[in-house]
């Protein structure tokens, strides 16, 4: 298994928030396969620096382009319409989980929305 960053995770990163880069650095340990990222939270995140001075907003390109993209897939569809059925969570957040399901993966985030998505695993920091 492999560990997606959610996008709480990205952007903590890139702030260099320094509880969360240690971590990171503790799974890095434990997973040490290049962190990946969903389609939605390279979205959330890109979206986000849309109105960065051009400096920083070329840093934060950089950034995230270091990250290898998940991209959504028939079987994504299928378990996003599961997960709707089941949880009253945002439509951003059950793509996300559709996807760390579909691929086995282990989603990394502050988020406590994915706590309760039983068919997902998970680390919360």
């Amino acid at each position: 298994m492999n560990l997606i960053f959610d996008t709480s995770i990205i952007i903590d990163i890139e702030r260099g928030n320094k509880d969360t880069i240690d971590k990171i650095r503790e799974l890095k340990d434990l997973y040490p396969a290049p962190a990946k990222i969903t389609f939605i939270s390279y979205f959330e995140f890109v979206h986000g620096i849309r109105n960065k001075m051009p400096k920083n907003k070329q840093k934060a390109i950089a950034f995230i382009e270091e990250f290898s993209v998940i991209q959504t897939t028939k079987a994504t569809a299928n378990n996003l319409s599961l997960l709707k059925n089941k949880y009253e969570l945002p439509l951003a957040d059950l793509l996300i989980a559709s996807q760390v399901i579909e691929t086995n993966n282990i989603l990394v985030t502050k988020d406590n929305d994915f706590k309760n998505i039983e068919e997902m695993n998970k680390i919360l920091i």
